[in-house]
């Protein structure tokens, strides 16, 4: 056999439906599932997506996307209104506003969590803040944190200004890094603050408890201080890390989780169950690069294989992402077809992203293996040795497992050590820019830009540590210059989407289908394609 994947399957007796509801109806708790533990309750230093899904409960956006991806109020009263120009946005914030301790949120608790992303001293490395003016100069401390283009009008009106206008800056308002953070708490706390549920101060619908950076286990409680808080159904949800599916099923299956991931292998199992809902996200799950690496001294070398660009091709022509789909995937994801996830946007033709940029991504064993041999000339070596980081997740370690095997098998002279630890540690190593190989991704930002942009030499997030004029001209073009005028807009995506596959920056893999079991009686919550978080449990009730 080629390899042997899922083979356990068969040893696996299916889990019999229940629903949890059945032992909650009476109770106003619900049992909530993650799947693996948090790097950060900062809202200013969020930039990974189970942080992002934490904080959600206990803090309070501008905007919540609602079922469609529109901006709906929130903490904001109404939309804002916008200069001609499109740059300046003029925002109302809601006056009756509270935090935990019944103290009121002003417009200057917003201005201050934004600075916080930009401070130098703060560090975050949260990246969905974007477009704001002079928002790369006080990053590098060029200029002070007031010229930042974020201001309080007064109590209640908040005023953002834009370097350009940017079409898709209202969702991105949706962003909890909009939330509100009072200064004087954040600052008598110092450098502990958000390191413990006892250094916030939730402004949200619910309360962080039971959290000191390391739990498997917490809560959150009903904010008897949210200005909605009669629209709030539970008062407590408590979060469980399981990383194990069969662990999951089976707490589930025991009515102690009200929900659950179901990794692709068992999604088959309760096909046509009211329990089962999918989810079309636009995360996508790519395998990333380092090309240059960060030295002791703070000084960048090349990688000594994968800065060799015929091994990136290699590696990118030489993996089958149908097969990883359907028999490892169960279906549960969609090959890729570019860097941008095909559904985040259209053509000003109306074509989809596979339709007007083309599949740019495919599988083709000969060239894999010409540029092989190309590259292992080039390196004077007939072998090399990588090592491929992946979290500790069932659905990671199978696509990891997946890889090694594949290249393996594929390009033979590419040994494939696989390390599966920690997200947390993943991040670590990432963030490091000191890597082989690792499964890593980005979850449906609000704006496609966001996709090429992590790639740009002077990102936070460019893992590869890539360095290009032609890609930093694309993103500025998009960020700066483009505007409202769409089409260029879209022709800058082009090139950009084009530029990072022909010189296989990152090897995109697939698109994620995510399923969950769902209790039948949960009603109210609303899932997410764009932003951090998939579930939106803030209204989320048990049907009476």
């Amino acid at each position: 056999m080629k390899r042997l994947i899922s083979v356990w399957l068969s040893l696996l007796f299916v889990f019999s439906i229940a629903s949890p509801a059945s032992a909650e109806t009476d109770s106003k708790v619900l049992h909530w599932f993650i799947s693996g533990e948090i790097t950060t309750m900062d809202t200013t230093k969020v930039y990974d997506t189970l942080s992002g899904e934490a904080v959600f409960l206990f803090a309070d956006p501008l905007y919540r996307l609602d079922q469609n991806a529109d901006p709906q109020p929130n903490l904001a009263v109404a939309l804002p209104e916008i200069s001609e120009d499109g740059t300046v946005y003029t925002i109302t914030i809601r006056d009756d506003a509270r935090y935990a301790n019944g103290e009121p949120v002003k417009a200057e608790d917003v201005v201050y969590a934004v600075q916080r992303v930009f401070d130098p001293a703060v560090g975050s490395q949260n990246s969905s803040v974007t477009g704001i003016k002079n928002r790369l100069e006080v990053r590098s401390g060029e200029l002070p944190l007031e010229e930042l283009g974020v201001k309080a009008v007064s109590d209640t009106v908040l005023e953002i200004t834009l370097e350009a206008p940017d079409p898709y800056f209202t969702k991105k308002l949706a962003d909890t890094a909009y939330s509100p953070i009072p200064r004087a708490f954040a600052e008598e706390k110092g450098e502990g603050y958000a390191l413990t549920a006892d250094a916030l101060l939730c402004a949200g619908p619910f309360v962080l408890k039971g959290w000191t950076g390391t739990e498997i286990s917490w809560s959150y409680v009903k904010n008897p201080y949210y200005w909605d808080a009669d629209n709030v159904y539970f008062d407590e949800i408590v979060y469980q890390v399981v990383k194990d599916q069969n662990t999951a099923l089976n707490l589930y299956d025991a009515l102690q989780l009200d929900g659950v991931n179901v990794s692709s292998d068992f999604i088959p199992l309760y096909e046509g169950q009211p329990d089962l809902v999918k989810i079309s996200t636009l995360r996508m799950t790519n395998l990333e690069q380092n090309v240059n690496q960060l030295q002791a001294d703070g000084t960048y070398t090349p990688h000594p294989v994968l800065s060799n660009e015929n091994i990136r091709k290699a590696l990118f022509y030489g993996i089958d992402r149908e097969e990883l789909c359907t028999e490892v995937l169960n279906g549960a994801a969609a090959p890729a077809v570019g860097v941008i996830p095909n559904g985040i946007a259209s053509s000003p033709d109306g074509q989809s992203v596979a339709e007007s940029f083309g599949v740019l991504v495919r599988f083709d064993l000969d060239a894999a293996q010409d540029y092989l041999k190309k590259g292992l000339e080039e390196l004077g070596t007939d072998s090399v040795k990588l090592r491929l980081v992946t979290s500790d997740t069932d659905e990671s370690i199978k696509i990891g497992t997946y890889l090694q095997s594949e290249i393996q098998e594929n390009l033979p002279g590419i040994i494939i050590d696989l390390a599966n630890v920690p997200s947390s540690v993943r991040f670590a190593e990432m963030m490091g820019y000191n890597f082989d190989l690792a499964l890593g991704g980005w979850t449906g930002d609000y704006d496609p830009t966001s996709y090429p942009n992590q790639f740009e030499t002077s990102y936070e997030h460019n893992h590869a540590k890539w360095v290009s004029e032609e890609l930093t001209g694309l993103i500025n073009a998009l960020n700066n210059e483009d505007g409202n005028d769409y089409a260029a807009r879209w022709e800058h995506l082009r090139q950009a989407n084009q530029y990072l596959v022909d010189n296989a920056v990152v090897i995109p893999l697939e698109q994620a289908v995510n399923g969950y079991l769902i209790n039948p009686s949960l009603t109210g919550y609303i899932t997410h394609q764009l932003g951090y978080s998939v579930f939106d449990l803030s209204r989320a009730a048990f049907a009476q």
